[in-house]
């Protein structure tokens, strides 16, 4: 096997009718079989600040994601409906809070 697959791969996604959902468990699955290890995380639905705060994590499916998942992978694979031709706001909004990390030079390479 390649060594590229011995690799830690994060894939992260935002779904809201779970077809996205479905397509992250698929890529998880085809990096487990080509040897790697994935870490599926999702990001929690962007709201006004006036709504009721979110739980820590989802009461099902995948964990949310932390920066520090995404400064300690490998490779990434992300996955999104589209939305007036963008990502969709939560995946996008987790996205841009990686600044810091791409200042620190923490997500080069």
């Amino acid at each position: 096997m390649d060594s590229f697959w011995k690799s830690s791969v994060l894939v992260l996604f935002y779904s809201e009718g779970g077809s996205t959902a479905a397509l992250a468990k698929q890529v998880a699955r085809g990096v487990a079989l080509a040897g790697g290890e994935a870490k599926v995380r999702t990001v929690p639905p962007v709201a006004p600040a006036t709504e009721v705060t979110l739980p820590p994590e989802p009461p099902e499916g995948a964990p949310y994601a932390t920066l520090q998942d995404l400064a300690s992978c490998d490779a990434l694979a992300l996955g999104s409906p589209t939305r007036f031709g963008n990502m969709a706001a939560p995946l996008k909004y987790f996205l841009d809070q990686s600044s810091g990390l791409w200042m620190q030079g923490a997500l080069r390479d």
